[in-house]
């Protein structure tokens, strides 16, 4: 009778520690797919972020310039036509931008690829850090336009607010605004703060 009773202990035993292993087998997958998830966002981040700062770079060179006029000329020849020439430089200025958002396509792709698990797995408020910073790359587009428009300077405080956002802003005075940049730097602290323990095992 005993041996019986000894028997099922050392069965249930068994049972149990079979069933805490295969909770902490899955515990362990769930954190290594939280970990390489969050690599995978910091690093897109990161990229976006770097992305950003060369399309806001405000050194645009000689063959950055030809390369948009060529391409306006390629597009429609006549563009010129009943253009002043002040506004003629801007918009070859803004197909420059255009073309370099264009390049950073890949970057943006990646980050907005990050989006469904982000939620999914970190919840909203790194869904929003995500569509923030990625949403900047439409803002600096929608500016590059805005900066055509405002060829002539007639209202002083939007042509400050367009190039606070066409101009990445590496140094500031103390109270000085730059949304976009301020954006920028928000969501990254917003994904770090979320991200980077499960990188740093803090988080298991």
């Amino acid at each position: 009778m005993m041996q019986g009773v000894g028997t099922l202990g050392g069965a249930v035993a068994v049972y149990a520690a079979a069933r805490m292993g295969l909770s902490a087998w899955k515990h362990q997958k769930l954190a290594e797919r939280n970990r390489d998830q969050a690599e995978v966002i910091l690093h897109a981040a990161y990229n976006a972020r770097r992305a950003l700062g060369y399309l806001r770079s405000p050194w645009m060179s000689g063959g950055e310039l030809a390369a948009a006029e060529e391409k306006l000329n390629s597009s429609e020849p006549k563009w010129r036509n009943s253009i002043v020439e002040e506004k003629q430089k801007r918009l070859i200025t803004a197909q420059a931008y255009y073309m370099r958002a264009n390049q950073l396509l890949d970057d943006r792709t990646k980050l907005e690829d990050c989006l469904p698990m982000a939620r999914a797995l970190f919840g909203e408020d790194l869904e929003n850090a995500i569509e923030t910073l990625h949403h900047q790359f439409h803002i600096v587009r929608t500016y590059a336009d805005a900066y055509v428009d405002d060829y002539n300077g007639t209202d002083r405080d939007f042509t400050v607010k367009i190039r606070r956002a066409l101009f990445a802003a590496n140094k500031r005075t103390a109270g000085e605004e730059n949304e976009v940049s301020d954006a920028i730097d928000t969501s990254i602290a917003t994904i770090e703060a979320i991200c980077l323990p499960y990188l740093r095992m803090e988080a298991l």
